[in-house]
């Protein structure tokens, strides 16, 4: 018993120190934290298309411009046109080319022309936003049209519109799989709609024209003495 008890009492354990914690300096951290939280600010507006929006409308609309020169481009597969045109207020003044024969595929309404101002531009955002659409031969077919929107930094107005069909998020739906058990989707026509691209490659402010109108009619300053009588000397 007692050399149990003695050994016990002399047995030894090997030392184990904690193992230094990495500090970083504070301005590291604080680094960090910037980062963090710009990522979160960006993934924010990137999940909320709406706020986005409503962001780029008010900035817009303290720039204060009404008349401006826009140069838009509609990119699709194939096919792709330009419109430029003078804007003052909310009406085209001006056409300085249009090279897209059929108004109505260029906005999605037939028999329509609506050109792309800055104000149609956010309202068709705005139109896709609130109201999906799908392709033209439905959702079960074709599947959703996907819509993504850039803006300028500076001034607020559009800058791409993108409508992407997504075939992918079909399965999303399920009318969908309905569809694939009773065989009807095959009867699904070809795809013919691939999207497109709206973009505005210039936007240029112009002078208000009850300015360029007052320039214009201002009388020429006459030099001096123009008004003097001749004086006639006596002889």
């Amino acid at each position: 018993m007692n050399t149990l008890n003695s050994a016990r009492s002399t047995a030894t354990f090997p030392l184990v120190l904690p193992k230094p914690r990495l500090r970083l300096p504070r301005v590291w951290w604080a680094g960090f934290s910037a980062a963090a939280l710009a990522l979160l600010v960006l993934f924010s507006h990137q999940s909320d298309p709406f706020g986005t929006l409503e962001a780029a409308k008010a900035q817009w609309a303290t720039s204060d411009i009404t008349d401006y020169r826009i140069v838009v481009t509609f990119e699709r597969p194939y096919n792709s046109c330009q419109q430029d045109f003078d804007v003052r207020g909310t009406d085209i003044s001006y056409k300085h080319k249009d090279s897209c024969s059929v108004g109505g595929a260029v906005i999605g309404r037939p028999g329509t022309t609506i050109y792309p101002t800055v104000d149609n531009l956010f309202a068709r955002i705005e139109t896709s936003l609130t109201t999906p659409q799908c392709g033209p031969n439905g959702c079960i077919c074709d599947g959703p049209i996907e819509v993504t929107a850039s803006y300028d930094a500076e001034l607020g107005y559009p800058l791409e519109i993108v409508y992407t069909l997504r075939q992918d998020l079909r399965t999303r739906d399920l009318q969908y799989w309905l569809a694939l058990l009773d065989g009807s989707l095959a009867n699904c026509p070809q795809v013919t709609y691939l999207g497109q691209t709206i973009r505005v490659t210039s936007l240029e402010p112009l002078e208000p024209l009850a300015e360029q109108l007052a320039e214009a009619t201002k009388e020429p300053l006459l030099d001096e003495g123009a008004n003097e009588k001749p004086k006639i000397t006596p002889e």
